[in-house]
């Protein structure tokens, strides 16, 4: 079984952190994966240090997780410059 983690993102008040977890763990599951951890930020996605994005990515460094499920693309990215740091790495 592939070991999956879930990211999630909120920038607003009215966005909610628990119905993407809901999607994904349903995405997760329909899919055979095994959940291994669930990543979190509420901030802005032009924000260059996010704690939820900067952990996940030092867990994919080290293997810590085969399959990346997101609710949405635009949940990591923010600016182009932001993202490059991190898919370069």
């Amino acid at each position: 079984m592939k070991r999956a983690v879930l990211y999630t993102r909120v920038s607003t008040v009215d966005q909610h952190l628990e119905s993407q977890l809901l999607d994904l763990r349903q995405m997760a599951s329909q899919r055979g994966l095994e959940i291994v951890r669930e990543y979190s930020d509420k901030i802005s996605g032009t924000k260059a240090k996010r704690s939820g994005l900067d952990q996940l990515m030092t867990d994919a460094r080290h293997g810590r997780f085969d399959v990346l499920l997101v609710w949405s693309s635009d949940r990591i990215p923010g600016r182009c410059g932001t993202s490059s740091k991190y898919w370069m790495n």
